[in-house]
């Protein structure tokens, strides 16, 4: 009984402090008493921690073996007797010294392994802190118990494959596999639900060595029951195809889930159903069927509470896998994308989101030579949006500062669909055919009011399109000897688009730009059909010369086919705007000749590359035909020092020739929003981009320490850049390629520690941009400055409760000529898990932000606070949960943006406080 009443006792003074935080957070004296109880909770955890950390011990010593010579990277762990758990763990150093973080009072199995060794164990009850244990391993002719070491090491190395054994990491309280690699040393998931290692980003998720809907991260991590995962697996230079596995330069990081072996030849996953006020609803199922010859995975979800599974992003970044040839070797055609001015809506900046989803993913391998796989995707989404902007125009005339509000609705449906087949009869012979398509139904509707001081305009704007894109691929990898490796790919791509802009305005819009006939209201429709056709085939030939060096030869065509038409008309008027007619045809090939050398002296990798290009575009409009060609010769170079094998740095260079497409080149006039008209420019050549990217890693078991920083840094010379010139409130836009060189430098810097109790992390992020531009015919450099810092502690008490204290700080400067404005965003967070009694957990959230705009003086402070109450009895599969989302009931949140020609200021209405209660049952 005292412990039920203990257990809720906790449970009340968590809840009595986030209210009394949001009492104190409305009030009038908001800035000094928010500090106020800042410092005093940050002095509180602090204690409270520093009296939980002291209660530890460490336990240091080396292992050495029977010739007193270290033995760097065994695994060490400690056994505590009376739970049967691990206590502590650790790996070796180069010196082969560890160091394991213990509670005194109980006793130890003290166990060390490493292949090739015996297993060394003893228990353990009192050690020195200060005194250096010697462990000594003798060899073993046999490897009889290793599989049960390694079972239950939380974490293991072996090559390039990191082993992560779960249950050492996670509380019990987390529900998604998202929650899970959130505890794991090293990881990180950003807000887009990418999933980041040691600071490089995930390319792949596999299930048991299958791939997840094409190895989709989001997806995964999103849908992927917690209790199903046993250990992950981060496999590092991570390459399917036999043939070529280590020749290439590509670094794929990938992350193998392995499923618990109860997991495995049955049915698995949950389903999870809600309801709450206001027609709140949610429904959710995830089914899982994992066999060896057989994989299923089964999503559906519909809902109106923000949680968002598969977005519009999602689907206009999902490319199955199938990322065309020319990337490889410095050449891109920059394609206009499907999505150009519809926005994307999130729980951080929609008033409501309804979104529903269909998605299935198979792997069958009916033998060790063929696998099928595949997915298909279904999604439709209705979003409301609404907000209102200061935007300061960067002319220098009068009128240049506008106030804009918008309400947006926007309505989605889409499909993608892939599928895959694979045949590798021996493992010298690796052969694939694949096929995606895409599909969606996009429409826009907005309601702007545009204020200018003197001019204000009710504008009613209608954006639909309907894009598809079909693809084909084909690659064939096969090493008649261990010398000599043939590979060949061929791509076929197919992509239709057909925006449709539909704008009706009060006021005469684009005064100064083209004459308009005067009427009561005016209603103007612009349509445009564009076709794109890409064929693409590569050759490559790989002599390995010795256990250390190659070469690969590389011999591709690329041809690239495009037709754009386009009119507006305007309703109700018999005016004929001929200004606006489009009619273009524009062909691009390139066919190259490339080298690449790669070789291994010591610890370092080098590889320097070079590519012989030679381009030709012809573009014809109304008959008239211009035709341009060029040769190109476009280096590469690829570096990466083994410090250690916990240590690397890696060093790349990349020069790349970026071409237009058939939107930046047509002559015709092209309505882009309310009061910005597009002209492109025919004598349009290609910029040439050259960049350099550095990266550190350092991933250290013995100290628990993880670091990771990179720097990128790229020049753009003659790019393609957007010029303006205004005419009052409105602007006639065009392309042109600069001579002034454009500068990005962009940086990254991460570290995480942790100890038996903690774990401490702590990053930034540095993007710098410089850009030359011309603004009514004048030179302009516009620069830009954004800043991210961020820190978290996260610590366990008393078992049962887990606390996240976190802090940000975004800074964003921008300046243009004379213009100048910072904006900057102090974000303070806290997250708790308590585990109440028996099953009762409670979760919650609470994060406050303050928002200023220093050169007006305007600050904004919202903030949100979520609460989660759960019931889940032991061995039970019913699980039942109270939510509520934005309890303090936040109307509208702050953030700002920087293009070519504005600086803009928004504020986005959000959801309103709702709730839900959910039951949800695993299969």
């Amino acid at each position: 009984m005292k412990k039920s009443f203990y257990g809720i006792n906790r449970a009340l003074i968590c809840l009595g402090f986030f209210l009394r935080l949001g009492e104190c957070l409305h009030s009038p004296k908001l800035p000094s008493l928010f500090s106020l109880k800042v410092k005093f909770f940050l002095i509180g955890f602090l204690l409270i921690t520093g009296s939980a950390f002291s209660q530890t011990k460490p336990l240091i010593g080396q292992v050495l073996d029977s010739l007193n010579r270290p033995i760097a990277y065994a695994n060490v762990v400690a056994i505590n007797q009376s739970t049967q758990k691990i206590g502590g763990f650790g790996i070796t150093n180069d010196e082969g010294r560890f160091k394991v973080t213990l509670t005194p009072g109980s006793q130890y199995l003290l166990r060390v392994s490493f292949v090739g060794y015996q297993q060394f164990e003893r228990l353990i009850t009192e050690w020195d802190s200060e005194v250096q244990m010697q462990i000594v391993l003798k060899q073993s002719d046999t490897e009889l118990g290793l599989v049960e070491v390694v079972s239950e090491m939380p974490v293991t190395m072996r090559g390039d494959t990191l082993t992560y054994k779960t249950d050492a990491f996670t509380t019990g309280n987390e529900r998604k596999l998202e929650d899970v690699l959130e505890k794991l040393p090293g990881f990180q998931i950003d807000d887009n639900g990418d999933v980041k290692v040691q600071g490089k980003k995930v390319d792949k998720i596999l299930v048991d060595g299958k791939t997840f809907f094409d190895g989709d991260t989001k997806l995964a991590t999103k849908n992927l029951p917690a209790n199903a995962v046993d250990r992950v697996q981060v496999l590092k230079n991570f390459n399917e195809i036999s043939p070529i596995r280590g020749l290439d330069n590509d670094e794929t990081l990938a992350l193998n889930i392995q499923l618990k072996d109860g997991k495995k030849n049955m049915v698995f996953g949950d389903v999870t159903a809600g309801v709450g006020p206001q027609e709140r609803y949610l429904g959710h199922a995830n089914v899982f069927y994992y066999a060896p010859k057989v994989n299923l995975n089964l999503i559906g979800g519909s809902n109106n509470v923000g949680e968002q599974t598969f977005t519009l992003q999602d689907y206009f970044r999902f490319s199955g896998g199938l990322a065309g040839l020319g990337g490889k070797t410095g050449s891109k055609v920059s394609i206009g994308s499907d999505d150009f001015g519809i926005p994307m809506a999130n729980r951080d900046n929609a008033a409501s989101l309804e979104t529903h989803l269909g998605a299935f993913n198979f792997n069958f391998n009916p033998s060790k030579k063929w696998r099928h796989s595949g997915f298909l995707i279904g999604s439709s989404s209705e979003n409301r949006l609404g907000s209102s902007s200061f935007r300061t125009y960067l002319n220098s005339g009068e009128n240049n500062q506008e106030l804009l509000t918008s309400a947006s609705l926007v309505e989605n449906k889409s499909g993608l669909l892939k599928y895959g087949l694979t045949f590798t009869p021996k493992e010298e012979t690796y052969f694939k055919y694949s096929f995606f398509g895409k599909l969606t139904d996009i429409e826009n509707g907005n309601s702007l009011n545009s204020n200018f001081g003197q001019i204000e305009q009710n504008l009613a704007t209608v954006q639909s399109r309907t894009p598809y894109s079909l693809q084909q691929k084909a690659e064939w990898y096969h090493a008649p000897t261990v010398k000599r490796v043939f590979s060949m790919e061929v791509n076929w791509e197919k992509k239709f688009q057909d925006p449709l802009y539909d704008l009706t305005s009060n006021q005469k819009p684009f005064v100064g730009l083209f004459p308009v006939m005067d009427q009561e209201s005016y209603r103007f429709l612009q349509q445009q059909d564009i076709h794109t056709q890409t064929i693409e085939g590569a050759f490559n030939y790989y002599q390995i010369l010795n256990a250390t060096n190659h070469l690969n030869w590389s011999l591709g065509y690329q041809n690239i086919a495009q037709s754009m038409i386009g009119n507006l008309d305007q309703m109700d008027s018999e005016q004929v705007f001929e200004e606006f007619e489009n009619d273009a045809d524009f062909g691009f090939q390139d066919i190259y000749l490339g080298m690449t050398y790669k070789t291994k002296w010591k610890k370092m990798i080098i590889s320097p590359s070079v590519y012989l290009h030679r381009y030709a575009w012809q573009d014809q409009q109304f008959g008239n035909e211009l035709t341009y060609d060029k040769v190109l010769a476009l280096p590469g170079f690829y570096s990466k020092w083994s410090i250690k094998s916990t240590k690397s740095l890696t060093y790349r260079y990349q020069t790349e020739a970026n071409f237009m497409d058939i939107q930046k080149l047509t002559q015709g006039l092209v309505l882009q929003d309310y009061n910005s008209i597009f002209q492109g420019n025919r004598m349009l050549d290609n910029g040439l981009f050259s960049t350099h990217t550095l990266n550190y890693n350092h991933f250290d078991m013995f100290s628990g320490l993880n670091f990771f920083g990179n720097v990128n840094w790229q020049r753009k010379r003659d790019e393609i850049i957007t010029t303006t010139d205004f005419a009052g409130i409105n602007r006639l836009l065009s392309a042109l390629n600069v001579e002034a060189v454009n500068e990005t430098l962009n940086g990254d810097l991460r570290m995480d520690k942790r100890y038996n109790r903690f774990k401490l992390s702590a990053g930034g992020r540095w993007n710098a941009f410089t850009t030359n531009l011309v603004l009514d015919e004048r030179p302009t450099r516009n620069e830009q400055f954004s800043q991210t810092y961020d820190f978290k502690v996260t610590s366990t008490f008393f078992k049962v409760l887990e606390v996240d204290l976190g802090y940000a700080f975004t800074a964003n400067n921008y300046n243009s000529g004379a213009l100048s404005n910072t904006f900057s965003t102090h974000s303070p967070k806290m997250e708790i898990d308590l585990d109440i009694y028996k099953g009762l957990k409670l979760n919650a959230d609470y994060t406050y932000n303050s928002y200023l705009n220093q050169e007006s003086g305007v600050r904004s402070d919202f903030e949100f606070l979520n609460a989660f109450l759960g019931y889940q009895g032991k061995k039970s599969p019913w699980e039942f949960r109270l939510s509520v989302w934005n309890m303090l009931n936040t109307q509208a949140i702050r953030r700002d943006s920087f293009s070519e020609n504005l600086i803009s200021t928004f504020s986005y209405l959000v959801q309103p406080r709702y709730g839900m209660l959910t039951v949800k049952y695993d299969l």
